[in-house]
């Protein structure tokens, strides 16, 4: 079975695995919810824009309708609309510079660091630039430890995930 998009076919079992990593970006972070910004999302973003390159768009857009069907569709949820895919794009155009686990740490880093800026940006809207500042600055210490979080857990997992991946993508070749 196929399904069409605009850029060639997507396969029943493509399908199915970005749904997957949709979900399972969403429950991981439930998992771990206890932890302040500590969450291994950026590091799946990365992994699967690594592996399905645009179609991760469609995984992203699980985990966002997740995220809003569970906690509610308000203000915060739209900066989730334009950032998580920034990350995969990034990650999309970034992939060709043959960056090791250090690279990706730093980005995924980089990304926690900047996320808190990133969800602010509705706020210029409302409120200008004092409320949008406002919002950025109170939120530093969770951006920090979104940072450190994020650069940890893609360090320690994105290898071996990567492995894993390619180790599937192969045996599904032999089948198909």
């Amino acid at each position: 079975m196929k399904i069409s998009i605009s850029k060639g076919q997507l396969s029943a079992r493509e399908l199915t695995a970005l749904a997957a990593m949709g979900a399972l970006m969403f429950a991981l972070k439930l998992a771990v919810a206890a932890l302040p910004n500590i969450h291994p999302v950026a590091m799946l973003v990365i992994l699967t824009a690594l592996h399905f390159s645009w179609r991760s768009l469609y995984a992203i857009a699980i985990y966002v309708l997740l995220e809003g069907m569970i906690f509610g569709f308000g203000l915060w949820w739209v900066s989730y609309l334009y950032a998580w895919p920034l990350l995969a794009v990034l990650t999309i155009l970034l992939r060709k510079s043959g960056g090791g686990r250090m690279f990706w740490a730093c980005l995924a880093g980089g990304f926690g660091l900047s996320f808190g800026a990133l969800c602010a940006i509705p706020y210029l809207f409302i409120g200008g630039v004092p409320m949008a500042f406002s919002y950025w600055v109170s939120g530093i210490p969770f951006d920090l430890l979104h940072c450190g979080g994020n650069f940890a857990v893609t360090f320690a997992l994105l290898p071996t995930l990567q492995r894993l991946m390619e180790r599937i993508a192969s045996v599904e070749r032999k089948i198909a």
